[in-house]
């Protein structure tokens, strides 16, 4: 078995060609680049630009809840992944996740209702595109699948639980 260095120049150079060929990249970086000449400058993006770009924000998340659906529905079962993993799933989304960004807003100074608003909004359910991106790379897409549909429906009971809990 090659060495532990070998093998990680591998992976990187395999995941460096599969981001280098994504489009999602180049408009990241597109993205990243035109917010920051606008602040920079003081630039303002044209109204027909802006709802261009609306537009087709808004049917890449149709297209990415029906390629959700579709994948739902060919599975044989509703928890695609298994109760377990689907138990550890949402504990790790709804427990955990709250845990680490309490941790590490409380690191960066961050105190009074700010870090409680930010606890509430790391217990928010999870969102469609890493699910994009498992199904794409074929990284646990069951396990993505299971963690939104069910994240969606127990997000607003496990929310207004933190919300209360943290007196906002």
């Amino acid at each position: 078995m090659p060495p532990t260095s070998v093998m990680t120049r591998l992976i990187l150079i395999m995941v460096w060609r599969k981001l280098i060929r994504n489009p999602n990249t180049y408009s990241s970086l597109i993205g990243i680049i035109w917010a920051l000449v606008c602040f920079r400058w003081k630039f303002q993006m044209p109204a027909i630009i802006l709802h261009s770009i609306s537009i087709l924000s808004d049917a890449g998340l149709g297209m990415a809840m029906f390629s959700l659906g579709l994948f739902m529905a060919l599975q044989p079962r509703i928890i695609a992944c298994g109760n377990t993993k689907a138990a550890f799933a949402m504990a790790v989304r709804f427990l955990v996740g709250p845990a680490v960004m309490a941790a590490a807003s409380l690191t960066i100074g961050l105190r009074g209702t700010l870090l409680h608003v930010a606890i509430v909004q790391a217990a928010l359910p999870q969102g469609i595109v890493p699910f994009v991106f498992a199904k794409e790379y074929n990284v646990h897409p069951d396990i993505l699948s299971t963690a939104v549909i069910f994240g969606m429906l127990i997000a607003l009971p496990i929310t207004l639980v933190y919300y209360i809990a943290l007196g906002i």
